[in-house]
């Protein structure tokens, strides 16, 4: 769907201030795209119409219409749909005002301006009233509602449930809402293709806004050259990438042998002689192998022998115990439905895994050479859920690491982080003679957790920068630039992720209950493809919410998956 830009608010602003108060009550906003067969108060709407207080949109089974109002919040409505703007009240000096409109029937989508900042925007359907402060909502028109972003509320059947980001519910007249959790399958990337304009709709532009001077004119801008190639128009094909068994064959192969030969070699113990903190003291230059415990997030595929590939997501947890030159690594994961990554499948898709071992008895399964190299191995003849398996756990901040890495997976400019670390993992498990055997492959990022909430702030901003790597089905092992812009005093942050398998991310993330964490959906630029986050803030050397690290999901057009990790300081 096309939009209108600045100039359609500012002439609607100009009217309003030209005809005074009663005129500001009354006119809201505008039409910034349509699509045929939509109407308001009965008339067809064109682009551009300006919008008033106690309007009904109505939309037939080729229609839809976007709203833009007076404090940037903006309304989808998809095609079957009935909703009338019952108030709309915005004082532009203040930034503060209320909003308050009733679907009847269909689909919307709302994107939150300055109103709903102060949770002071009401959208009512016929199963539930839905509170809105800073986000973006979905409803199917069916009960269904989902939390893009932001914080929500939901009333039905006299009970009230409180959505985050990226938490679904399902109403239902005179019942109550269902706990908060994951939408179902295929449910956002439906609601999405809902808004978007069907073949040969345009939004309302006018024919011929993409000539063939206007495409070209594209085409210089987004080559550099006149005569640049883009996607679709003859571009040569990329590179095929090594595959991702080859990928983690060739960075485990390289880390473990770098791990095991500098454990043989005197220098380990030498270093292991050096003065020890206790389980709590981070490392220092003086101190690089303290026994510590980190925490974070995991993610990756299920690679082999399944069609279409499993997202996984989960939680890690990695003890380094210098004392024994051991490190001890347990992942908690969860596979997700093929056809919508941010939904768990069932519990049966639940593993719980363990590399190495701590203490002083029995095999080690892993060695610890400092606090930026080493690695653990799955124990011998390990069983998970009834299944043989057999894995590895790698860093990935080492020296020997960073030769394997940046060589294997372009693009890959990692987190100069503190205390926070990365690696990958891979897991082998045997289904017996009778079914193929699976194989599980990914990236993990744990740090130092914050220690207790009031580390958090509660002014002022700061940005962080890393990097996103994660393992996409079509691609292999793919890298890009992080950035999450924190406003601590809003309890949001403002998510870019660049250039990750040709792709950019933006959108924002938002605090949860426990400001340590927060997560959110943000939207790619290519592919309809969208990504959730969730993450956690860190310790760093300088500040207890120095660092950040979490999971990421990826969809797409075309069953494009993905799953992995994020890393940031703060700069």
């Amino acid at each position: 769907m096309s939009r209108t830009g600045a100039l359609q608010l500012a002439i609607t602003t100009a009217v309003l201030a030209l005809c005074g108060a009663t005129a500001q009550a009354q006119q809201v906003g505008t039409a910034s795209a349509v699509n045929p067969a939509a109407t308001a108060n009965l008339k067809t709407i064109t682009i551009g119409q300006s919008i008033a207080h106690k309007e009904r949109i109505q939309t037939k089974s080729s229609g839809s219409v976007q709203l833009l109002f007076l404090d940037k919040t903006s309304m989808t409505i998809g095609p079957n749909s009935d909703l009338t703007i019952d108030e709309y009240v915005y004082d532009p000096s203040a930034n503060t005002g209320k909003l308050a409109a009733t679907l009847g029937k269909g689909a919307l989508r709302f994107v939150g301006g300055q109103i709903s900042h102060n949770g002071d925007a009401e959208i009512k359907t016929a199963s539930a009233l839905i509170g809105i402060r800073g986000g973006v909502m979905m409803t199917d028109g069916k009960g269904g509602i989902y939390s893009g972003y932001g914080t929500m509320t939901v009333n039905s059947g006299g009970q009230t449930v409180t959505l985050g980001a990226g938490e679904f519910t399902q109403t239902q007249a005179d019942g109550p809402p269902t706990p908060p959790g994951l939408p179902p399958p295929g449910f956002v990337q439906q609601q999405i293709a809902r808004f978007q304009s069907a073949v040969g709709q345009t939004g309302g532009a006018r024919a011929g806004a993409a000539s063939a001077a206007n495409v070209a004119a594209a085409e210089h801008n987004a080559t550099g050259s006149p005569g640049g190639l883009v996607t679709g128009s003859g571009a040569p094909p990329s590179p095929t990438p090594p595959t991702i068994v080859q990928q983690v064959n060739a960075i485990t192969s390289a880390f473990t042998q770098s791990i095991q030969t500098s454990n043989q070699a005197a220098g380990v113990q030498e270093i292991a002689d050096r003065p020890k903190g206790g389980n709590n003291t981070p490392p220092i230059d003086n101190n690089p192998r303290s026994s510590t415990t980190l925490t974070g997030y995991v993610g990756g595929l299920d690679v082999v022998n399944l069609n279409p590939n499993r997202p996984i997501t989960g939680t890690a947890a990695i003890n380094l115990d210098a004392a024994n030159n051991r490190v001890q690594s347990n992942l908690d994961i969860y596979a997700y439905d093929p056809a919508n990554p941010f939904t768990q499948l069932a519990h049966s898709i639940h593993a719980l895994f363990q590399f190495g071992s701590t203490g002083s008895t029995g095999p080690a399964n892993s060695g610890y050479s400092d606090y930026n190299n080493f690695y653990a191995n799955i124990p011998d003849n390990s069983t998970v859920n009834n299944k043989a398996v057999t894995g590895v756990l790698v860093s990935a901040n080492g020296v020997a690491a960073n030769q394997v890495v940046t060589s294997a997976i372009p693009n890959l400019t990692a987190c100069q982080c503190d205390y926070t670390r990365w690696g990958f993992w891979a897991v082998s498990a045997a289904n017996g003679n009778a079914a193929p055997n699976e194989t599980l492959i990914g990236t993990w990022v744990a740090g130092r957790p914050v220690g207790s909430i009031s580390d958090v702030p509660t002014t002022g901003t700061a940005t962080y920068t890393g990097h996103v790597i994660a393992n996409v089905n079509s691609a292999g092992f793919v890298a890009g630039g992080f950035s999450n812009a924190v406003d601590f005093g809003q309890r949001t942050g403002a998510v870019s992720v660049t250039n990750l398998d040709s792709t950019n991310y933006s959108g924002n993330v938002n605090f949860n209950t426990d400001p340590r964490n927060f997560g959110g959906t943000i939207a790619g630029d290519a592919g309809s493809r969208s990504m959730v986050l969730q993450g956690s803030f860190f310790q760093g050397k300088t500040s207890p919410v120095g660092e950040m690290g979490g999971s990421v999901a990826i969809s797409g057009a075309n069953n494009y998956l993905g799953s992995g990790i994020f890393a940031a300081s703060k700069r």
